[in-house]
């Protein structure tokens, strides 16, 4: 029985190098354009079929994509400019079907008008694949005029059949600036009766939504807030964070269920080589409070405190969480005691300068996590979303559909969380491709110890020369002097775990960070 994980190509510009491309309204010069990879989570080799639907709901036929035998934990890549020739130029949606489980992530990423070859340019981000539909989505962070920031929605219907009763509720959030907690948007707005042809996808955007903004307040004009769409057919949905001035894009996938009770975020961070996240948690109860403790596990090895030798260890906050609000968490710079948890969080005044580590959130009614990955605009300026993995998620083996090393300047951080209290061990086994690698169609494994509650980093950049990695530490992968790596990696350990990884390159102080979360097999 053939398996099916659908996944909507937003901003797919499909371009053969004579071909110009749909221009971006938000950054003029350039052409939106995306890359996907599939991976084979199976035990024995798949075929795999990628069919290519436009916003009428029409197959186009000729573009249809076949790959055989592609090896367990093996992957396939493709790149719509250079890969889809019989495709024409515009926004598809697409569904991918196999006889074996696979998992997909498509990336996004710019290409300058008249490019006589493939330079995708910043910024970059990601999204997952996801395998069916929902009658109802939760969106946790939707923006219009948010300092810079705004949102586009893309829903794709997964049903053959049109959906006709699509609709967008908007609910902002409150933040306390002092005086009180104040609305961060208008109430009451809405979107009704949206149409989506079977199998097609729309873009919703916020940009210009000027009925979001606060009527009154400090937040006169700006929206920040979750939403909540429902639709007669099942749909997904993922949503873009444009922020143009700053040249980031941040991409995560609308949540189709209802929430979890423990939810973990592998990577979380203050002040780490200017890197912070944003942390949101929201609570999808139309009457229930939430009541939410945050459990910050920092890394050892990079969290710091500003007096010598001191420690502070793990931070426990508690927090309540009003029906369909979202709790923000702030961990970048000018960061206020009301915005953050890590900062004069106990009697003697410490606070982490520097954090990096894991967190968990436990509730005593279901919530749904989302976090935003930024660095500041005048260090790297990169900018990535993910989403929370629940408890339910978890496992002893995982798949990263994409790992880097001395990927033409590319590199991957695999972040590895314990989702026990137990210390365990992990061995993770990376597999290159068969085009692109220094040395194809090949494994190594290796093997780490994971601290209870903890996580770890394997890190595969070369920051100040470092050869720390699994795979650049290692010479079997280095073939006639080459160094270039690109496959996927299969995590296997003795306790249930999450990952996440971040995929970068440092160029010009722009946004050329992917971010995904790992697959349970």
């Amino acid at each position: 029985m053939k398996k099916k994980i659908a996944i909507a190509l937003l901003f797919l510009l499909v371009l053969s190098v004579a071909v110009g491309g749909t221009a971006s309204a938000q950054y003029d010069g350039n052409t939106w354009n995306t890359a996907y990879q599939v991976v084979n989570m199976g035990t024995a080799p798949a075929d795999i079929v990628v069919r290519y639907y436009d916003s009428a709901g029409t197959e186009i036929t000729a573009a249809e994509k076949t790959f055989t035998d592609v090896p367990a934990n093996g992957s396939v890549l493709v790149v719509q400019y250079t890969d889809d020739p019989d495709l024409p130029e515009g926004t598809y949606s697409a569904i991918i079907s196999a006889d074996q489980p696979v998992a997909a992530i498509s990336n996004i990423q710019l290409v300058p008008d008249g490019a006589g070859a493939y330079t995708p340019g910043p910024p970059f981000s990601t999204y997952s694949g996801q395998g069916e539909g929902a009658a109802t989505l939760t969106l946790p962070a939707v923006m219009h005029n948010w300092y810079g920031y705004y949102t586009e929605i893309i829903i794709m219907n997964t049903d053959g059949t049109q959906a006709t009763n699509v609709d967008i509720t908007y609910v902002p959030g409150t933040m306390d600036v002092g005086a009180g907690p104040e609305p961060t948007g208008a109430a009451g707005v809405t979107e009704v009766d949206l149409s989506i042809p079977g199998y097609a996808s729309i873009n919703q955007s916020q940009e210009n939504k000027t009925d979001l903004g606060a009527p009154t307040g400090t937040f006169t004009g700006k929206f920040f807030g979750a939403a909540t769409i429902t639709s007669d057919k099942p749909i997904i949905a993922v949503v873009n964070q444009h922020n143009v001035g700053n040249h980031k894009l941040m991409t995560y996938n609308a949540f189709t269920e209802a929430g979890a009770t423990d939810v973990f975020v592998p990577t979380h961070m203050r002040g780490f080589y200017n890197y912070y996240t944003t942390l949101l948690v929201s609570n999808p109860s139309a009457t229930l409070d939430a009541a939410v403790t945050i459990t910050y596990t920092p890394d050892e090895n990079y969290s710091n405190v500003p007096e010598a030798g001191s420690s502070i260890g793990t931070v426990v906050a508690a927090h309540t969480i009003s029906p369909q609000t979202t709790l923000l968490r702030y961990d970048g710079p000018g960061s206020s005691d009301g915005q953050t948890d890590l900062d004069d969080h106990d009697e003697t005044g410490h606070a982490y300068t520097r954090f990096f580590g894991s967190a968990k959130i436990t509730s005593d009614n279901p919530v749904l996590v989302q976090v935003n990955i930024e660095a500041a605009a005048t260090s790297a300026g990169q900018a990535g979303s993910f989403n929370g993995i629940a408890e339910g998620d978890a496992g002893t083996d995982l798949v990263a559909p994409v790992i880097l090393a001395d990927f033409y300047g590319y590199y991957t951080s695999l972040v590895v969380q314990n989702a026990t209290a137990t210390e365990g061990t992990c061995d993770i086994t990376y597999t290159s491709d068969d085009t692109y690698s220094a040395v194809k169609n090949h494994s190594e494994t290796y093997p780490h110890t994971i601290p209870a509650s903890g996580s770890f980093m394997i890190y595969e950049g070369r920051a100040n020369d470092q050869e720390i990695g699994d795979i650049n530490s290692d010479v079997t992968w280095r073939a006639e002097g080459n160094k270039e790596f690109i496959g996927s990696a299969v995590i296997s350990c003795d306790v249930d775990v999450v990952a996440f990884v971040n995929e970068e390159t440092n160029r010009n102080n722009r946004d050329t960070m992917y971010t995904m979360n790992t697959f349970k097999k």
